[in-house]
C-alpha cells in the first residue's frame, strides 16, 4: 500500500511542477498517517478519484483556496469550542489564486509583479515570516528620468542616505520638505484613524493636501502607486494611499523564498494540520439552498452537503455562482464589480545584472505617455537569490493593462517593444537585452484587483463589509462571502474578510 501511495505521490508531483514538494509530502503523510504512526489528519485530494467519494457531509464548505478561503479555513478550524468538519474546494491544481507562482527550470515567476508587504497587521497574525524566508527590497526606489536613473532615498529607514534624498533630481527641494508632513501623518495615526478620514481621490490628495508638484507626482507617486493599485491616481482612494504609505514606512517590501506561492502554500499546510479537508482540482458548478443547509455540486461529481457555506472566490465569480441561489436572482441585474488588470513579463539571462541593488525601478517619464509601456522593473534574484539558478538573472517587468490589451495576441511584438524600452533604461546592456535575454513568461491578470474608489462597491473598507450580505442583499442563513472585494484591495483585506466569514460561520452553527 505504501509503495503504491508513493508511486501516486511522485506521479502527481510530475504533473504539477509549480506546487511545492512540501505540500505533496504533507498530503501523502496525511493519507498514510495510520500506517506511519502519525496522528491522523485530513488529506488533500489531488487528481486521485480513488480517494474522492461522490458524497460528503460537512459542517462548513469553503469555496476557493485563495488567501481569503485559506484564512477562513484556518480560523474556522482553530475555533476552540468547535469540532466542525470543514472542506475546502479549489478549482486549480495549487492554492493561492492570484497569490501564486510558477517554478520552471530553477526560476520562480510570480503571477503579476508581486511584493509581500511585511507590515500588514493581518499578515503578521497569519504567517510565520521566518519560514517564508523573506528577503527585503531596499527602501526607496530608482526612477527612470530622461537623463538616466535617479535614486529616491528613504532617510527615515536609511539615515545615511539623507544627503542622497536632498540632492536627488526627482521632484523639487520643496517636494522633499513636503514629504515630512506626509510621513508624520501616517506614522502618528492608527490605521483605523486613517480610514475614518474624509475620502478623496489620491491625485487630489497629493495636489491639494500635501501640495506636491506635478513633477514629483509624475516622477514618483504615479509609477509607485500605479504599480501597487493598477489604476490612475484619480481612481485611487486617499485612505488607501495613506494606508499603504504607512505600511511601507513601517516595514519592508519583500520577496519570499519560493515566490508568492510559498505564502499560499504555508496557509494550506497550516489548514491541513488543523484537519481541513482540502480538495484541489475541484471546480464548483452550483450551490443550492436547502432547509437543513446547502448542497454544493462540483464538476468532478463530488456532491457536498454542508450546514454552512463560505464563498471565498473573486467577486465577479461569487456573484455569478450565488445568483442561482433562491432569493438572490436579482444579483444578475446588478452592475458588475469594477476590476483592475495588470500585465507582467519575465526575461531570463546570464551575465551581469544592469542594477546591482535590491531596489524597485520606476518609470518617472509618465505612465500615460507613449513611453509608459513599462511601469516598473525589478530583478527578483537580486532581492532573493532563490528566484533564479546560480549565475543566472531574472528581470520582472510590470506592464499597464492598456498595453496588454493593445498587444493582445501579439506577445512577440510586445516582447520586442519592451526590450527596446529596457534598452533605453539600461543602455550599457542594450546588446544583451536585445539579443541574449529570453522572454520566458507573460501574464495578463485580468481580475488582478477590485477597484478601490470607482464602481458600485469599492474595495476601501477597513475591517470588511458584513459577510452575510452581498451587494446589499441579505444572504440565506448560513451562507457567507469573503474576499478582498469585501474589504480593501490588499492581502490584508483578503485575510481579514476570511477571518470575519469564519467567525460568522462558526457562530451560526453554535
Amino acid at each position: 500500500i505504501l509503495l503504491t501511495s508513493l508511486f501516486d505521490l511522485f506521479s502527481t508531483m510530475r504533473k504539477f511542477p509549480g506546487t511545492t514538494t512540501s505540500s505533496f509530502l504533507l498530503s501523502w503523510i496525511c493519507t498514510n498517517s495510520s500506517s506511519l504512526a502519525f496522528a491522523p489528519l485530513q488529506s488533500i485530494q489531488i487528481q486521485n478519484t480513488r480517494l474522492n467519494s461522490s458524497k460528503k457531509e460537512v459542517d462548513i464548505c469553503i469555496i476557493g483556496a485563495g488567501i481569503s478561503g485559506l484564512s477562513a479555513a484556518i480560523a474556522a478550524a482553530s475555533e476552540e469550542s468547535s469540532n466542525n468538519s470543514i472542506i475546502l474546494l479549489e478549482s486549480q491544481p495549487s492554492p493561492g489564486g492570484r497569490v501564486s507562482s510558477e517554478a520552471i527550470n530553477g526560476y520562480t515567476f510570480d503571477r503579476g509583479s508581486a511584493v509581500f508587504i511585511e507590515g500588514y497587521p493581518k499578515s503578521k497574525e497569519m504567517f510565520d515570516y521566518d519560514a517564508l524566508g523573506l528577503k527585503n527590497f531596499q527602501p526607496g526606489a530608482l526612477i527612470k528620468l530622461k537623463n538616466g536613473l535617479a535614486r529616491v532615498a528613504d532617510p527615515l529607514r536609511q539615515p545615511s542616505k539623507l544627503l542622497d534624498a536632498i540632492v536627488s533630481p526627482v521632484g523639487t527641494i520643496r517636494d522633499k520638505v513636503r514629504l515630512a508632513p506626509l510621513f508624520f501623518h501616517v506614522r502618528t495615526n492608527t490605521i483605523e484613524e486613517l480610514f475614518e478620514e474624509e475620502e478623496i481621490d489620491t491625485l487630489s490628495c497629493l495636489r491639494n493636501k500635501y501640495k506636491f508638484s506635478e513633477k514629483m507626482i509624475q516622477e514618483f507617486f504615479e509609477p509607485f502607486l500605479t504599480g501597487i493599485y493598477f489604476s490612475p491616481l484619480d481612481e485611487q482612494s486617499s485612505r488607501m494611499f495613506h494606508f499603504v504609505f504607512k505600511m511601507f514606512s513601517e516595514g519592508a517590501g519583500t520577496l519570499p523564498t519560493g515566490g508568492m506561492q510559498a505564502v499560499s502554500d504555508q496557509l494550506m499546510e497550516k489548514a491541513i494540520r488543523l484537519g481541513v479537508d482540502v480538495r484541489l482540482n475541484t471546480s464548483v458548478s452550483g450551490v443550492t439552498s436547502l432547509k437543513d443547509g446547502f448542497q454544493v455540486e462540483t464538476k468532478s461529481g463530488l456532491s457536498v452537503h454542508s450546514r454552512s457555506v463560505i464563498c471565498a472566490t473573486e467577486g465577479h465569480f461569487a456573484e455569478k455562482l450565488l445568483s442561482n441561489v433562491k432569493g438572490l436572482e436579482s444579483i444578475r441585474e446588478l452592475e458588475h464589480h469594477t476590476q483592475r488588470s495588470v500585465g507582467s513579463m519575465y526575461y531570463t539571462f546570464t551575465g551581469e545584472t544592469p542594477v546591482k541593488d535590491a531596489i524597485l525601478i520606476l518609470n518617472g517619464e509618465g505612465c500615460e505617455h507613449s513611453n509608459g509601456l513599462v511601469n516598473t522593473v525589478s530583478f527578483p534574484h537580486i532581492v532573493n537569490e532563490a528566484y533564479a539558478p546560480k549565475n543566472c538573472g531574472l528581470c520582472s517587468v510590470s506592464i499597464p493593462s492598456k498595453h496588454m490589451i493593445a498587444y493582445e495576441g501579439r506577445e512577440e511584438a510586445l516582447g520586442q517593444a519592451v526590450r527596446k524600452r529596457l534598452s533605453e533604461w539600461f543602455p550599457d546592456y542594450s546588446e544583451d537585452i536585445q539579443k541574449k535575454w529570453k522572454l520566458e513568461r507573460t501574464f495578463h491578470i485580468k481580475h488582478a484587483q477590485p477597484s478601490q474608489l470607482t464602481g458600485p462597491v469599492p474595495a476601501n473598507v477597513h475591517g470588511g463589509r458584513d459577510c452575510s450580505t452581498l451587494r446589499g442583499l441579505s444572504l440565506p442563513e448560513g451562507l457567507f462571502v469573503c474576499g478582498d472585494y469585501m474589504a480593501t484591495a490588499t492581502l490584508n483585506g483578503a485575510i481579514e474578510t476570511g477571518l470575519n466569514a469564519a467567525k460568522a460561520a462558526s457562530f451560526s452553527l453554535s
